[in-house]
């Protein structure tokens, strides 16, 4: 991730810290992360009990469980029963998004509706696209969910600066990373990785969302990471949502880039099965209200 003058990120990051501007990610979530990431089973009231540690997340949850997806017409607002409904392993995302859509403190200077749909939509495709790309669920959920975190702390940062950015790239996603550089003297997804470094996620995580716009560049063993955190985003494009800064062009929603194409080869997947996936993704993160 050497890729910026020294330690800049660092200092964006140590700044809004100090200001107390940076996303939060609750006690909770990093015990639910531990016990996640231990290997250890899992006991439902275990994860009852830290979910009921945080009010918010616990309430997300219920309503949720309350979605088209998971309702069975009898409405639940009892805690376990809502995460024997989820399950497990859904939980973990789950709470993860809940908490992504409420943690800003301070309004960007762009549509906060767009950057979240954006965010939620390329959480749910990068969870789809990863059971037929063989990459762990979760994980590929948090590199679509957290891949451009880093948006909103350079725009955060510097609202004025970031504005600077949006006229430079030009509503054109391809060049928003150089644009965030002469800028900044960085771009979001470095950021992203340095923050998701901070709250100590998985390093197939960090390395997924710093290489999600160059994975070629990523090292071998985090390739899948990164390429499939790029089809995670671009998918949300080909769906016709921009991300509120940046879209691509009509004309690669109807001829794929080279880009996309080389990703898609990366797995062997054709752009037929692509699409499809996207589409089914899409319809799940409708039902569940995302």
């Amino acid at each position: 991730m050497n890729t910026e003058k020294p330690n800049v990120s660092k200092g964006i990051i140590d700044r809004l810290k100090a200001l107390d501007d940076l996303p939060h990610f609750p006690d909770a979530l990093v015990k639910l992360e531990r016990a996640v990431s231990s290997g250890e089973p899992l006991k439902i009231q275990d994860i009852v009990q830290l979910i009921a540690q945080d009010p918010r997340l616990a309430a997300g949850l219920i309503d949720v469980v309350n979605t088209a997806k998971y309702t069975t017409g009898v409405p639940i607002s009892d805690l376990s029963e809502a995460i024997v409904r989820v399950g497990i392993n859904d939980v973990r995302v789950m709470a993860h998004a809940i908490n992504y859509k409420s943690s800003f403190k301070s309004k960007p200077p762009f549509s906060e509706k767009h950057f979240m749909k954006h965010a939620m939509l390329s959480a749910f495709i990068a969870q789809v696209l990863a059971k037929s790309l063989h990459v762990n669920k979760g994980e590929a959920f948090l590199c679509g969910l957290m891949r451009d975190i880093g948006v909103y702390l350079l725009a955060v940062e510097d609202r004025e600066k970031y504005l600077e950015v949006i006229k430079l790239a030009d509503y054109d996603v391809s060049k928003l990373s150089a644009s965030e550089n002469k800028i900044f003297g960085t771009h979001h997804a470095l950021m992203s990785a340095r923050l998701l470094q901070q709250w100590k996620f998985p390093k197939e995580i960090i390395m997924g969302v710093a290489f999600h716009h160059t994975p070629e560049k990523a090292e071998e063993e985090y390739k899948a990471h990164a390429y499939l955190t790029y089809l995670s985003e671009q998918a949300v494009f080909r769906l016709g949502f921009d991300n509120g800064i940046a879209d691509i062009t009509e004309e690669e929603r109807e001829v794929p880039s080279e880009e996309l194409l080389k990703a898609l080869e990366y797995f062997g997947l054709a752009i037929e099965v692509y699409d499809e996936l996207i589409q089914e993704a899409y319809e799940d993160a409708e039902n569940m209200g995302m």
